[in-house]
């Protein structure tokens, strides 16, 4: 069996309200009181919930517009359901997205996201890829090319795929990231709704032209993090990134190894630090406790398993995948 040993950026485990299992750093409050959980990626935090607000971080209401023909006109913000149905995720138009409430140009544009949080630039779309790939979040381990969709997409959800790496293959190795990518479709600049359970798309705040704005994108069959422009009409899910100047800076990039992976039996994290371990099934449950920096997973059955180490001295947490033979 191929080696895995991927090394999640946490302080704490979580498990959503949907049964997908995310690895938080924190969470943090929108303008409507919503909480949302967000992971630190190197020099990002970013949500790994969707936006789900309904006003601008001032309180000015973002209209719901459910008429179709009412949508492919638009020139200011606006959000709906999928398929206008109350069940469902809310995916917002770009002008939203940019805060304009007003086609009166000498009226300043709204603020999207809540204080100290904004709606992520192409570029820091773009630093998040390769953070990813740099890491070693492509499906095949390689640390070149854009492979990382299946780390960043949820483990349920997605119509099935045959193609290797696809997201829709083997949904269970989905989400190693804890981005939590969910596939909830999108609405075409006509107000027509259209790939719930294929795509998860994400608009990004930099234009492209007075008419188009960059997004990127998740597919059920592909393996990569997608980017392309497109009219600001559609509507998409959006994201927050935290403000640079408050963003958190951890520092996991040279994380203590843990060996071997796999295991037959017992893994050691290496340097001889004090660490205060805690196994958990990939359901989240937890199943054994030590202390050191050495435990023995001979007694599980051969599964994939999840093991937090914090170190008893600087209080820093780390999260191992670790393959049990």
């Amino acid at each position: 069996m191929k080696k895995l040993l991927i090394l999640l950026l946490i302080s704490h485990v979580l498990v959503h309200a949907q049964g997908e299992q995310l690895y938080a750093d924190g969470t943090a409050t929108d303008q409507d009181g919503n909480s949302f959980e967000w992971i630190n990626y190197g020099t990002q935090d970013w949500a790994i919930q969707n936006a789900d607000v309904v006003t601008y971080s001032d309180g000015t209401p973002i209209p719901q517009v459910t008429d179709a023909n009412e949508w492919e006109n638009l020139t200011t913000g606006a959000w709906s359901y999928y398929n206008n149905d109350p069940t469902k995720p809310r995916l917002y138009n770009w002008y939203a997205v940019a805060g304009i409430h007003d086609n009166d140009p000498n009226i300043a544009n709204k603020e999207f996201a809540p204080e100290g949080w904004h709606v992520p630039s192409d570029a820091e779309w773009t630093t998040l890829e390769n953070y990813l790939i740099a890491n070693g979040y492509n499906y095949d381990g390689i640390t070149s090319e854009n492979k990382i969709g299946k780390a960043m997409a949820s483990t349920t959800g997605w119509n099935t795929s045959t193609y290797t790496g696809a997201i829709g293959n083997d949904q269970s190795t989905n989400n190693s990231s804890g981005f939590y990518a969910f596939p909830e479709g999108f609405r075409y600049n006509n107000g027509s709704f259209v790939d719930e359970s294929v795509s998860a798309i994400f608009w990004s705040s930099t234009e492209v032209t007075a008419d188009d704005a960059w997004y990127r994108s998740l597919y059920n069959n592909n393996s990569f993090l997608y980017r392309n422009g497109i009219y600001k009409r559609y509507g998409f899910s959006v994201r927050f990134v935290r403000d640079a100047q408050t963003a958190s800076s951890n520092d996991y990039s040279k994380p203590a190894a843990i060996y071997p992976n796999p295991t037959s039996s017992r893994v050691t994290i290496e340097g001889g630090e004090a660490y205060n371990i805690e196994v958990y099934s990939l359901q989240g449950r937890k199943l054994m406790t030590h202390r050191g920096n050495r435990i023995d997973l001979s007694a599980l059955s051969n599964a994939m398993y999840l093991i937090k180490a914090t170190n008893t001295a600087n209080k820093q947490q780390q999260i191992y995948k670790v393959i049990k033979e």
